[in-house]
């Protein structure tokens, strides 16, 4: 691989939000994650738990509650409104008044015709789903107390709801309550909250509440079957397994458990619910707990999103770190600046340097140079950012969110901090953007609409020009999101990546579509063209990876030898997705990949290691005697030991990389404090 400087940065300050709620999808099996900030995350199970979407949030916004119906996306919370989304746009479609405040919770019965929508009013209200659009149609006999938590019953003819000190099974035909059970009070002059309710198809009522209990309830009787006083605090979440055996409860402490239906011993008797598993995968409030039929996804306060297989509570469980997947962070490589991408604000910083040579592995050399910030540039009425970009050359900086695109010039000065001056008279037809990058040599900033399409837009700090839009060829389906975007460096070629995983090649200068590459089954994560040929290599969720002559439109000599070979499974059983790949502009032939937890660099003169070898890491190969060393050597020069790595990428003279971290203890310090429990010996 040879020998390259290291920028280990950890001055990124971003901090992740906590996770609200969780809604799954299961025809397409996704996961939506609402944050505290009004963010919504869509992640794809099938491609390896790819954040394929951002919804970024809004100041006046909450999501305390989601659900999908179809492949529609239904949000509601404090502020009142229940919000449809666009998915193709990723913005707000249209909101409908709730009618009665603030909404706790929400749920579609089974046949996904009807939302029904909890409030602070105390009143159940029911809004039909319609092509295009949710009207309202009736609402519930109103109670004393908010709703907090409710269920359909898989009829459609019974709800449940949950509140203070009471659960209610209701009648949806007249909207009156036909049972209503008391919950006991531990102290007489405070209320036991029903945080969360469920009903299965017998008429069991499943209750989580304040006191830390789970109770089974019967439900068209209202008597008490079992209590499970298993949660240390308020039981705050459940979830229930499709055949309804199996019922999963999480909440302050933060425990999950399961619960199993046992069969009784003797014909007739009545079945019991036995308290069966407990895993602790969080460090805080538990506030969302879903089954997708192969895991069970809880989030919360801790940020962390994680997934436990069904059969193996406690074991094998996957942590997805709480940082977005798409690119927060920029370097202009000749400048030697970094942009940092935070909500509502960017920063821009010089990188620091060293005069130091050292020819010792992983030596750390001393800094002559400290980085300096140069900018920190605030988004007008705290609107968030859903993506950003600054030139090789450091002079332009571009941002955009979910209604418009803005730029900025830097121009040089000598001696004077960075002046900024925003470029005003942008074309009206510049679209707002998912994905923006600026051309190699600063002429150009090419952006991914919120359409589907892509604009090539001719940077001018007086009258800025758009080119041209290129809009993917008909395929009969409504264009898809662009989840990747790539510009080669001579700017004559442009590739998007769909969410429909397709990938389309433009051709700048002629103005037109060049190619389309093959359909892999796996979404694309991260892209990039060859310095000086057109070559454009592709990385999918799936780990499998493509290069790809655009010209040609066939795959070069080296990807068909990868391919007949085949990946190691070391490699291919990873469970982070690679979100950045880049060529070494001074020696092509080596090609960056990384992901949150590592970062590898591909030597294409090297051998490719044998399906059946060892895999070794950079730091296993040297602990080893040379001899040894060089035999185990492979094309695959692993970097393991990061936590939360955000990016890696070269500099221009392709000696030195960047690698920005975010250290989890920075985030998890700033964390409110947990539960406090007793221990043992103390």
């Amino acid at each position: 691989m040879g020998e390259l400087k290291l920028h280990d940065v950890r001055f990124f300050r971003f901090m992740p939000k906590a996770i609200h709620s969780i809604a799954h999808q299961h025809t397409t099996n996704r996961v939506a994650v609402s944050r505290s900030d009004g963010s919504i995350e869509i992640y794809s199970i099938n491609d390896n738990w790819y954040q394929e979407k951002l919804i970024c949030g809004d100041a006046g916004r909450s999501v305390e509650a989601m659900v999908w119906v179809g492949q529609r996306l239904f949000s509601a919370g404090l502020h009142g409104d229940i919000i449809e989304y666009d998915m193709t746009k990723l913005t707000p479609k249209y909101a409908v008044d709730s009618y009665g405040g603030a909404v706790w919770c929400m749920a579609a019965n089974n046949s996904q015709s009807t939302i029904a929508v909890g409030s602070e009013d105390g009143c159940v209200r029911l809004f039909e789903v319609t092509e295009g659009e949710l009207s309202y149609s009736r609402a519930f006999k109103k109670q004393e107390e908010r709703i907090l938590s409710l269920a359909w019953h898989e009829s459609g003819e019974v709800l449940v709801t949950g509140s203070c000190d009471n659960i209610r099974v209701w009648d949806v035909a007249t909207g009156l309550p036909t049972l209503r059970i008391k919950v006991e009070r531990l102290v007489r002059t405070r209320e036991t909250i029903v945080w969360c309710v469920a009903i299965l198809r017998d008429f069991t009522i499943v209750s989580g509440d304040s006191l830390g209990k789970t109770r089974f309830w019967n439900g068209k009787h209202g008597t008490l079957i079992q209590s499970h006083h298993c949660h240390k605090a308020d039981v705050l979440s459940m979830c229930v397994s499709k055949d309804e055996t199996l019922v999963w409860t999480a909440g302050v402490d933060p425990k999950a458990i399961r619960f199993e239906k046992v069969a009784g011993k003797d014909e007739g008797s009545r079945a019991s619910w036995v308290r069966h598993n407990v895993a602790k995968r969080h460090t805080h409030d538990v506030r969302a707990l879903v089954n997708t039929g192969e895991y069970v996804v809880s989030g919360g306060v801790d940020m962390t999103l994680v997934a436990m297989p069904v059969g193996k509570l406690g074991k094998q469980s996957r942590n997805i770190l709480p940082f977005p997947q798409r690119r927060l962070v920029h370097v202009a490589e000749t400048a030697r600046t970094l942009l940092f991408q935070y909500q509502t604000r960017l920063e821009l910083w010089q990188l620091g340097n060293t005069a130091a040579v050292s020819g010792m592995p992983d030596a750390r050399l001393p800094i002559n140079q400290e980085p300096v910030s140069l900018l920190d540039l605030k988004t007008k009425n705290m609107k968030q950012i859903v993506c950003s970009a600054v030139s090789g050359c450091g002079t332009w900086v571009a941002y955009g969110n979910a209604q418009h695109v803005r730029l900025f010039h830097l121009p040089k000065e000598e001696g004077v901090k960075v002046k900024v001056q925003r470029v005003r008279c942008l074309p009206i037809d510049l679209r707002p953007a998912h994905h923006m990058i600026f051309t190699h040599n600063a002429s150009g900033l090419v952006t991914a609409t919120n359409q589907g399409a892509v604009q090539f837009l001719r940077v001018d700090a007086v009258h800025p020009v758009l080119v041209h839009t290129f809009v993917p060829p008909e395929s009969g389906a409504p264009p898809t999101p662009i989840s990747a975007l790539a510009v080669s460096s001579d700017s004559q070629w442009i590739a998007a990546a769909h969410l429909d995983c397709s990938v389309h090649v433009y051709n700048v200068k002629a103005r037109k579509h060049q190619c389309s590459l093959p359909k892999h089954p796996s979404l694309v994560s991260a892209m990039n063209f060859h310095p000086t040929e057109p070559w454009l290599m592709v990385v999918h969720a799936s780990q499998q990876f493509f290069e790809y002559d655009v010209l040609e439109s066939e795959y070069t000599d080296w990807s068909r030898t990868v391919q007949r070979q085949g990946l190691h499974q070391e490699w291919l059983k990873r469970l982070e997705v690679v979100t950045q790949v880049a060529y070494n502009p001074a020696n092509p032939t080596q090609i960056l990949l990384q992901d949150q937890r590592m970062f590898c660099i591909i030597d294409k003169d090297k051998k490719l290691p044998r399906p059946g070898s060892q895999f070794y890491s950079r730091e296993k190969l040297m602990r080893m005697d040379p001899a040894v060393r060089e035999e185990n050597r492979h094309a695959f020069a692993v970097c393991r030991g990061y936590r939360a790595l955000l990016h890696v990428s070269f500099l221009e003279d392709g000696a030195e990389l960047v690698a920005v971290e975010r250290p989890i203890k920075a985030v998890t310090d700033k964390l409110p404090p947990t539960l406090s429990q007793k221990r043992f010996g103390t």
